[in-house]
């Protein structure tokens, strides 16, 4: 997969005159636009759909010319076959769930029937858990019911990408966070590469595997993957006890002396993979999914993993920094955490930290031999 985007634009009103010059060239599949507020990101999203035409240039995905300036070639945005995420998810008021998704397969000449009940409309009913709400309209959904519809209608064609406008802006802090881990599953479920463009940092440390920082229409900023958020901690260890629960079981691993990690997986999961008392497993934890703090607080946490330690190193990128904490025994946590918190926690070298994650959020396997 590549998107080779280089692309001018001026937009001209009474008060100014806006140029876009971007030019960049991306293989992976997680590529973040990453800026402030009238930098040009929606613009260039905008381009790169088709609902844009640019002043000059190209854009390309896999090697298939969408837009060329000296040739003439202007691709229309639904032959792109993009899938695209508006800001404010731009859903029809007056339709309903069913017949917003099945928009996506229409001509856009009329509206779907309230009875769509297409196989792909059936399809992401069922994997956004939207049935239950399939036929009331978006006024009476909550947020993470209207992100999970507009992301249905922009998956419902068989896109080959996913362009993400702000995705998180819409929504209110505290379901920001859970949603965030919501469409992070889901790209790893349907697999596509995905650009998004977002001016939070949290939102790039989340999604970045490349990332281009936009200012003032041009990319100043090129990190190929910021601060290794998509790599993962890697703690291997044994299983000292399973606990079944109502809905999913918990596996407590012994990693060091004193230092345990715990994780939830089905039930199915956990006898599909053997994971009992006694068998040598790993866990994998993402670095972008471990909070830090640097006191001891009084305030009872849901996350299960509170490991206790003392930063061994501090690296410094552009947009994040990478933080290494010492924990007992021969263990260490990676962490990526933004310029802002690093200065407000005051961390450095010998800092005493504790990383905090969920059970939820560490893979769990059984080591072979």
């Amino acid at each position: 997969m590549s998107f080779d985007i280089d692309l001018t634009k001026r937009m001209t009103s009474e008060k100014r005159t806006f140029d876009l010059r971007v030019r960049f060239r991306t293989t992976a599949n997680r590529t973040v636009i990453y800026g402030p507020s009238g930098a040009g990101k929606s613009l260039t999203l905008q381009a790169i759909a088709g609902l844009q035409k640019p002043d000059a240039g190209h854009i390309a995905f896999d090697g298939d010319v969408l837009f060329d300036g000296g040739s003439k070639v202007d691709v229309p945005a639904r032959r792109r076959r993009f899938g695209y995420l508006f800001q404010d998810y731009a859903l029809f008021p007056k339709l309903t769930v069913r017949q917003n998704i099945a928009f996506g397969l229409s001509n856009g000449l009329g509206n779907p029937s309230a009875r769509a009940d297409a196989e792909p409309v059936q399809r992401w009913l069922r994997a956004f858990e939207l049935v239950d709400v399939a036929d009331q309209k978006p006024r009476d959904l909550s947020g993470g019911q209207r992100q999970r519809t507009a992301l249905a209608r922009a998956l419902v064609n068989a896109p080959r990408a996913l362009l993400l406008d702000e995705p998180f802006s819409a929504l209110d802090p505290g379901l920001r966070q859970r949603m965030r881990g919501e469409l992070d599953q889901l790209l790893r479920d349907v697999d596509l590469p995905m650009v998004m463009i977002t001016h939070d940092p949290e939102d790039l440390a989340r999604f970045g595997d490349e990332a281009f920082y936009l200012e003032e229409g041009q990319i100043t900023q090129h990190t190929g993957n910021p601060m290794k958020t998509s790599a993962r901690n890697h703690f291997d260890g044994t299983i000292e006890s399973v606990r079944e629960g109502a809905i999913n079981d918990e596996i407590k691993l012994a990693i060091t002396d004193g230092v345990h990690i715990v994780a939830t997986v089905t039930r199915e999961s956990r006898d599909e993979l053997g994971l009992k008392v006694g068998a040598k497993a790993f866990a994998l934890v993402k670095a972008s999914s471990i909070i830090l703090v640097t006191e001891a607080s009084d305030v009872r946490l849901s996350a299960r993993n509170q490991l206790v330690g003392t930063v061994s190193r501090v690296t410094r990128g552009a947009i994040n920094i990478e933080v290494v904490l010492k924990v007992p025994g021969s263990a260490e946590v990676v962490a990526v955490i933004t310029n802002d918190s690093a200065t407000n926690l005051g961390l450095a070298a010998g800092s005493a930290a504790t990383a905090i994650f969920k059970a939820s959020s560490v893979v769990v396997g059984v080591r072979k031999g």
